[in-house]
């Protein structure tokens, strides 16, 4: 066993992994400081519950406060929205001409003075509404557009598109009416009198000036209201395109978050334009936020979208959950008893996980003021170097490398690799560097515990005697692919990759890598094709493919086909394969039962393929189907890095994860292999009765 690994090849990789853990570590105090989780709701969509029920908006505001709401969101307004309000008076040219129900508040104008494609604005219940609205015009729009038409009462016009369209818009430009016309310095104030924070989402001006966001602001200080966060609004952060620095000066002034919300995929996040470039300019001071899509929404029962909640900010590093209220009726309650149960539950869930509630928690490393979290770069040499060394042992052990080689392979590879983390900027070399992490250390793993197998000569006296070993070579196995997770999230652990700005690429490749690598070894090191190739590797891989297919071949080539369908196409994103309803069942017991559920391919897959393959080497059954086993087992432990390359999940979790799927799937084992031990003398039955036939 000695000769099969370069002792010091063994060394980096144990030095790599000390420092790995300890940048580990770090990692885990930064994550348990982020610990706040705020509960945001639209105001807009409290005064409409408020309205339907037929309640006082103050009472409504006060339940949600009582049920655990910290903050409330407000947009910019528009001319539609004051005008229902009251607060100002505004009617399109055209209905003006046709005698509609807001002409009183416009008997100044002389008929013939209308223009039908215009709007009429005047002072409504709200002087300071009027005066903000007549600012921000002449901040949004050009001067000839804008004319004052009456002094007494002072009425303005605005020329362009006075249509109402109905519905939801995104990609369409926005008619006066309904163009957005900045935030509402009253509603804040109301908002603060009740007691809640404030998250704004104006939105960007065209073209932007530092005059505009200054008035956004300006409307900030003058409510007196708390704003402790901003989330963009549209297509565009407000600063884009080349005012981003001083938007990110004016909400670090403030002391503001900039939230940006997760992609409905659950990767990365829903796009906007300077969204990455305002991150970057606040220095990180981000908060992830979740929101259930609209369209989502409709779907779902209550208890269906509780879930997500906790879970998600658990696993996915959220801090704003952004909760959109039911507008329909369930489970015999009206709208508001169910969201205000709703919003109880969710606050109590993310409560009982640890969590508290306030104005959303950010990644900081200093404890006496803020600074984004970037490990000294140095400290990622040893990991890196750890991962080259890996990878030269897989290599060495597949080729029969001499010492000699290895050493010349470590030393160049090692120096590039330690070279590139160090100078560039770029992620790219570490990205890397956890793809041959998240390949190797798996393969490495299952390399130990197959020539463990094999060197044993002694049966185990019992069943139990060999179930026991064998869990204790799943957990060898388990504790060496673990360091390849170390080295992951040492390599990856920063900021960005938390926040998931950077992301772990390659993850349906690293599914399907271990699995050829473990199988390249396997038939090299086991002769799998008894020597009818003439040797060597590439003249294996001729005599497979020139192997004439008989229907054992084509049944053997289904399932895997079948398997590696399910395998990779449920891994990542985008899949276009379902989730079965009875795992999903599965997965919200596991949920309830577990502090982090493990993945399937680890207990459902993987593990029980472990304690088979033993099962199978320890009858010495067919080299063929032994190599199948192991190929499933190294699933297992793949899987099990791979889990590590999430590095929005706390690490803390993913190691309790792998810990949850290590016992999980020792007893879903030792049930297969209970089983298939008693069947074992009908199969052999059967076995002799097609060999005699045959």
């Amino acid at each position: 066993m000695k000769s099969r690994y370069n002792p010091v090849l063994l060394a980096v990789i144990v030095i790599g992994l000390v420092c790995a853990l300890w940048l580990n570590y770090s990692r885990y105090e930064i994550e348990e400081k982020n610990n706040t989780v705020e509960m945001a709701m639209e105001y807009e969509g409290l005064q409409q519950l408020a309205g339907w029920e037929g309640l006082p908006l103050d009472s409504v505001l006060k339940d949600f406060k009582d049920a655990g709401v910290t903050s409330l969101i407000v947009f910019d307004t528009t001319l539609q929205k004051l005008d229902n309000k009251g607060l100002v008076y505004a009617a399109p040219g055209r209905e003006l001409l046709h005698g509609g129900t807001a002409g009183t508040q416009f008997a100044a104008l002389k008929q013939q003075d209308i223009i039908p494609d215009a709007v009429y604005i005047t002072e409504g219940k709200s002087p300071v509404t009027f005066k903000e609205t007549e600012k921000d015009l002449y901040l949004r729009y050009a001067p000839e557009r804008i004319a004052v038409v009456s002094e007494s009462p002072r009425i303005i016009r605005v020329l362009g598109d006075p249509r109402i369209i109905e519905g939801d818009n995104y990609d369409t430009k926005m008619p006066l009416m309904q163009a957005p016309l900045g935030l509402s310095t009253e509603e804040m104030r109301q908002i603060a009198a009740a007691g809640f924070n404030v998250i704004v989402r104006p939105q960007n001006y065209l073209p932007v000036t530092e005059q505009q966001i200054d008035s956004i602001f300006s409307r900030i200080d003058e409510s007196g209201a708390n704003v402790v966060s901003y989330i963009g609004c549209g297509k565009e952060v407000v600063g884009f395109p080349d005012k981003l620095d001083y938007m990110a000066e004016k909400l670090l002034s403030h002391n503001m978050v900039f939230g940006m919300v997760e992609h409905y995929t659950q990767l990365q996040f829903a796009p906007m334009e300077g969204l990455i470039p305002m991150a970057e300019k606040m220095d990180y001071q981000v908060a992830r936020s979740y929101i259930i899509d609209k369209a989502e929404q409709r779907k779902l029962k209550m208890p269906e979208a509780l879930r997500r909640w906790a879970l998600t900010d658990e696993e996915r590093n959220i801090r704003i959950n952004y909760i959109k209220p039911f507008m329909l009726p369930q489970n015999g309650q009206d709208i508001l008893e169910l969201n205000l149960d709703y919003v109880k539950s969710i606050a109590a869930d993310v409560q009982s996980r640890g969590f508290k509630l306030g104005t959303s928690g950010v990644f900081n490393a200093d404890a006496d003021g803020y600074q984004a979290y970037f490990p000294d770069k140095m400290l990622l040499v040893l990991p890196a170097l750890a991962v080259v060394a890996a990878g030269v042992m897989y290599l060495a052990l597949l080729l029969g490398l001499g010492s000699k080689l290895q050493y010349i392979l470590f030393a160049v590879f090692g120096a590039a690799a330690a070279a590139l983390v160090v100078k560039m900027s770029s992620p790219l070399p570490r990205q890397l560097l956890a793809f041959v992490s998240a390949c190797v250390f798996p393969v490495l793993s299952m390399i130990v515990v197959v020539e463990w197998w094999e060197s044993v000569k002694v049966r185990c006296k019992c069943m139990v005697q060999f179930l026991m070993r064998t869990t204790v070579q799943l957990g060898a196995a388990v504790a060496m692919s673990l360091c390849g997770a170390a080295m992951i999230s040492a390599l990856l652990g920063d900021i960005r990759f938390f926040l998931e700005i950077d992301i772990y690429r390659g993850v349906k490749l690293t599914f399907i890598m271990p699995v050829l690598l473990m199988l390249l070894w396997y038939v090299k090191r086991f002769n799998i094709f008894g020597g009818k190739t003439g040797g060597g590797l590439i003249a294996d891989i001729r005599y497979l493919l020139s192997t004439h297919i008989k229907l054992e071949h084509l049944f053997i080539l289904g399932v895997l086909a079948f398997v590696a369908y399910i395998f990779v196409g449920r891994s990542g994103h985008t899949s276009g394969v379902p989730v079965w309803g009875i795992e999903l069942k599965m997965r919200a017991l596991l949920e309830q039962l577990m502090y982090a559920r493990p993945r399937t391919k680890e207990f459902m897959i993987g593990h029980p393929a472990f304690f088979v393959a033993a099962y199978a080497a320890y009858y010495k059954a067919p080299r063929l189907w032994q190599m199948i086993l192991v190929a499933g087992a190294v699933i297992g432990q793949g899987s099990l890095v791979q889990t590590f390359a999430h590095m929005r999940t706390p690490v803390i979790m993913s190691y309790i994860r792998a810990l949850d799927g290590y016992w999980l799937g020792a007893v879903i084992g030792i049930a297969a292999v209970v089983v298939l031990n008693l069947l074992m003398p009908y199969l052999q039955k059967w076995q002799r009765r097609y060999l005699g036939n045959e």
